[in-house]
């Protein structure tokens, strides 16, 4: 149970964690891509500028101005698409920090508790699923698997999940 600050603290990095599965590394390298990306565009926005200019004042042929032009562009797409999903990706991290101080919220709600309720259930468990019953070794216990609202993945096929 959370008590302490610290304690919350800890916990909520152990939450963080869960949910993003360990991507600060990660988080760093797509940084770095994200602002080599952003400055290559940049540098494609002149570059096609100037082909434009060039063409228009004569100085290079069309021909040439069209196939730099489509290089140029097919690049600045795929730099754009690769920027766009990195940045996706940084405001699942932005969005996944809010769950946890909520679901955090929500455990200090019931700091002291000494038995799990209904309205317990329906604020912090998301769904239960329960595995199968082995028919030839019925002695083997089943697994249960709790997974908490904010925190785990949400379950695509309720089919098997208490809810």
């Amino acid at each position: 149970m959370i008590e302490t600050a610290a304690d919350e603290e800890k916990a909520q990095e152990g939450f963080l964690k869960r949910k993003r599965g360990i991507v600060d590394a990660q988080n760093a390298t797509d940084k770095k891509r994200m602002q080599k990306a952003l400055s290559r565009i940049t540098e494609l926005d002149t570059l096609i500028q100037t082909v434009y200019e060039d063409k228009v004042v004569g100085k290079i042929p069309e021909d040439v101005c069209i196939g730099l032009l489509e290089k140029y562009q097919a690049e600045k797409k795929n730099l754009q698409a690769e920027y766009d999903e990195l940045q996706s990706r940084l405001d699942t991290e932005r969005q996944d920090e809010k769950d946890v101080e909520e679901f955090i919220r929500r455990l200090r709600k019931y700091a002291g508790a000494t038995e799990l309720t209904r309205q317990m259930c329906f604020d912090l468990i998301e769904y239960v699923t329960v595995d199968e019953n082995n028919k030839n070794d019925r002695s083997r216990p089943r697994e249960i698997h709790i997974y908490y609202k904010l925190i785990d993945k949400e379950l695509t096929d309720k089919s098997n999940a208490l809810i």
